[in-house]
């Protein structure tokens, strides 16, 4: 139970810092530009706590999962309509909308949208930069045999407490070459060098060849479980300049291959593509996280720069009501030069908001069936 509440709060404390971090840029954006910002709250309502400063609310809410910025006027001109049922005049309407997001031109509405996305991009790179300043770890060999699964190459060959130290006379360092290597010679024999209860012995295995469907099964090459020892090697950027800009590289490398990896997820998620199933809700980037609290700092430095990176690059699809979908209707005002009504901006969001909760509850399902023993 107690490892179970630090997973949850590990979980909430990472989300809440990026979510705030990606909220923090809407707000600095939106008060330099002028928009009246109505609300910044940690977390979301009920409020616990708030105070008013400069015009603007700062809570604290009782439901811990990020937070929000609330300006006049992001929801077009739904605040606007319900002033003019309360019998205002259109001039004081106008006066009271003066500082409204949706009355300011369209190139700092922009902005105003993609800082909070610029933010977790920052957020990502300094995370990047600092991992990559800090001792690496790495998986290196000797691998040690933990499981051995049932009718597989593994059970004719290898016993728990085997340690593999190569394949085939060669010698490798690491542990990921290794297995890679071992992988790769599907269909063929191949000599394992390893030592048993202290003495080195060779034995031949041939490793079979998987579908997808039998990887997603949890089944291997040859079919053990395996534990490497873990080591420090130095650390990639060999000084602050190098790190800063192998966070940035890093962040850019991760960005461009989310969206076909979110391609494929979303297809095996509709069952378009029934061997693609790697689409990860709140359960199992829960799950994740915990496992990452066990890992050196390394590890849990650049597990939130993935997050924070997922987090920019999904906001930005141009789906509302996120930050792309809102970027998109903008643009479509732009071109139309004139607002939609409030009526048709609330469906809008209204719909793609209800569309996204439906694609969150499928995951959810999804993570929930791949915990253990369910």
């Amino acid at each position: 139970m107690t490892e179970v509440i630090g997973t949850i709060l590990a979980f909430l404390a990472v989300l809440v810092v990026l979510i705030l971090v990606h909220e923090l840029g809407h707000f600095i954006a939106a008060k330099r530009a002028g928009i009246t910002v109505q609300e910044f709250g940690i977390g979301f309502p009920p409020r616990i706590w708030s105070v008013v400063w400069h015009g603007t609310r700062y809570s604290v809410n009782a439901i811990p999962l990020g937070g929000f910025v609330k300006m006049l006027g992001e929801d077009g001109e739904v605040e606007a309509e319900k002033m003019r049922q309360r019998g205002l005049s259109e001039a004081a309407v106008d006066k009271a909308m003066a500082g409204a997001f949706n009355r300011k031109p369209v190139w700092v509405r922009f902005l105003v949208l993609l800082a909070g996305v610029v933010m977790n991009f920052l957020l990502a790179t300094v995370l990047f930069a600092v991992a990559f300043s800090l001792p690496e770890p790495v998986a290196v060999t000797p691998v040690r045999v933990i499981s051995i699964q049932d009718n597989s190459p593994a059970a004719e060959a290898l016993l728990v407490g085997d340690r593999i130290i190569g394949a085939d006379g060669k010698r490798f360092s690491r542990s990921k070459p290794l297995i890679d290597y071992i992988a790769s010679r599907a269909g063929h024999p191949v000599t394992l060098n390893l030592a048993r209860k202290g003495m080195p012995l060779n034995v031949s295995v041939t490793p079979r060849h998987l579908s997808d469907e039998q990887r997603a099964e949890g089944l291997g090459a040859v079919g053990f479980g395996l534990r490497s020892t873990i080591a420090l090697a130095p650390a990639r950027a060999s000084g602050p300049i190098a790190a800063v800009q192998q966070g940035i590289a890093e962040t850019a490398t991760i960005a461009a291959q989310i969206p076909s990896g979110l391609g494929r997820a979303l297809a095996g998620l509709l069952g378009l593509a029934p061997n693609e199933g790697g689409a990860m809700g709140p359960i199992g980037i829960a799950q994740v996280t915990g496992e990452v609290l066990q890992e050196p700092l390394y590890t849990q430095l650049y597990w939130v720069g993935l997050l924070s990176v997922n987090l920019a690059v999904l906001n930005i699809l141009p789906f509302p009501p996120l930050d792309g979908g809102r970027l998109a209707v903008v643009g479509i005002e732009a071109l139309r030069r004139r607002r939609l009504s409030a009526r048709r901006e609330a469906l809008i969001y209204f719909t793609g908001f209800m569309v996204l909760m439906a694609l969150v509850i499928l995951i959810t399902i999804q993570d929930i069936g791949r915990l253990p023993g369910v």
